[in-house]
């Protein structure tokens, strides 16, 4: 015992450790709303119910007492009520929903009219607001004069059948079609009995006004029924929705190559219009030093010349003589400013005059570069000069080709004229440096005399 102690580090002859007392586990409340024997079924290995089940256990709200509003105590009361839209006079019982006030009177949450009742849509056949007309009907002469048609398979009894199970089912087709059993008839689809009603309503409108005047916003005379367009519109949607999973993976798949078609294409052809822009840019940059040095005061010697080959590439204005209204398949039919075939962006369908002046607002900055001048009253003028309008009348790809190619040219003799001018500034800026001073203040009196006169 002794050694244990001094492994222990108890020194020998004192007091044993106090014993640890055993925790008290904590007892389970009974929930309130539970009954003893529910609550005596619940062991220690068994949790507690969840907190969503808790709030069942609650008292529920018909247990709470009514609170009044600012239209009373809602009270419920089983109360008789007919349906207006009904021609029987059927009355059946319902709960309804009330406010009972301070003096015990209860009324009605919804009174007047029973309130669905206002979804009983009865056909008007009267397109002009008139009386109430559920169907079209006919008389002898018109039957005779307008409907009766030798050729037809339709016979007068069951043309009448059919117009009073249209009134019976207010136009509603598909029950029709669904109930139809004429007694000794051939068998009839819904699209047969759209046509003949459909048919039969545009005669008797037309003949009744006299002329087709009055009619023409008249949804049957405007829109006439097409009995095979909506055979064909069925057919078409119920091989939609017949499609099983493997043809609707071979539609994505054709999509998904359709896009990245598209994509290939947007991407030559924006690299086609960086390669006209960067060529441009060449040119404009070989004919720009000469003319930067004059009108910096540099001397304007032979490379600085217009008869310089580097300073304007003639080729550049080669356009083609003439342009095809009839494309290869393929080949789109727009072109870009600089007068090739360009493919939109997004597949659409796009009006070529709306097409050509966007163009033509395009076309200084694609041939001169970013940095064009405004040259619009220029080439306004230029084109005045020359007699030509400024907007073709006729939108065909021959007509807008050689148009945009006419601009182009025009443009380049617009820019000419200017870069010739600017060399002249600079060369009579570097005549008058040359003489002195009083020379060349004499000289400007002299040009200002002259303007004058």
């Amino acid at each position: 015992m002794a050694d244990a102690r001094d492994i222990l580090g108890v020194e020998r002859g004192g007091a044993t450790p106090a014993e640890r007392k055993p925790e008290k586990k904590e007892r389970m409340k009974r929930p309130e709303g539970m009954s003893r024997e529910a609550f005596a079924l619940l062991s220690g290995s068994n949790p507690l119910i969840t907190t969503q089940l808790m709030e069942g256990l609650k008292k529920s709200k018909k247990d709470k007492p009514n609170r009044p509003t600012g239209k009373g105590t809602v009270v419920w009361r089983a109360q008789p009520f007919t349906n207006q839209a009904r021609s029987d006079g059927l009355q059946l019982v319902h709960w309804a929903k009330g406010f009972k006030d301070a003096s015990g009177r209860v009324r009605d949450a919804h009174e007047g009219d029973y309130p669905f009742a206002k979804y009983n849509k009865k056909v008007d056949g009267d397109w002009r607001g008139g009386p109430k007309c559920p169907v079209f009907r006919y008389d002898e002469e018109e039957w005779s004069s307008l409907i009766a048609d030798a050729a037809s398979s339709w016979s007068r009894a069951e043309t009448d059948y059919l117009l009073a199970m249209v009134e019976q089912f207010d136009q509603r087709f598909i029950v029709i079609a669904d109930r139809w059993d004429f007694p000794g008839g051939q068998p009839r689809s819904l699209e047969d009995l759209k046509e003949r009603y459909y048919s039969i309503a545009r005669k008797l409108l037309v003949a009744r006004e006299g002329t087709d005047a009055l009619l023409a916003n008249h949804p049957l005379v405007k829109h006439p029924y097409n009995a095979g367009q909506d055979r064909q519109r069925k057919a078409a949607l119920m091989s939609l929705l017949d499609r099983d999973t493997s043809q609707e993976e071979k539609d994505n798949a054709v999509l998904e190559q359709a896009r990245q078609i598209e994509e290939r294409r947007r991407a030559e052809q924006a690299a086609a219009q960086a390669a006209a822009a960067a060529a441009a840019q060449a040119r404009r940059a070989a004919a720009t030093p000469g003319v930067a040095n004059a009108a910096r005061g540099g001397s304007a010697g032979p490379a600085a010349g217009v008869s310089n080959p580097s300073v304007f590439d003639a080729s550049y204005l080669t356009y083609p003589a003439s342009f095809d209204n009839h494309t290869q398949p393929g080949m789109p039919s727009l072109l870009s400013p600089t007068l090739e075939p360009l493919r939109p962006e997004r597949p659409a369908v796009y009006a070529r005059g709306l097409h050509t002046r966007a163009t033509v607002e395009q076309q200084p900055v694609a041939i001169l570069g970013p940095q064009a001048p405004r040259l619009a009253k220029a080439v306004e003028a230029a084109f005045a000069e020359l007699s030509i309008p400024l907007q073709p009348r006729y939108s065909s790809r021959s007509v807008c080709g050689a148009y945009l190619a006419l601009r182009g040219e025009v443009l380049h003799l617009v820019e000419l004229r200017r870069l010739q001018a600017a060399r002249q500034a600079a060369q009579r800026g570097n005549d008058a440096k040359r003489k002195g001073p009083g020379e060349g203040q004499a000289a400007a009196k002299r040009q200002k005399v002259a303007g004058k006169r």
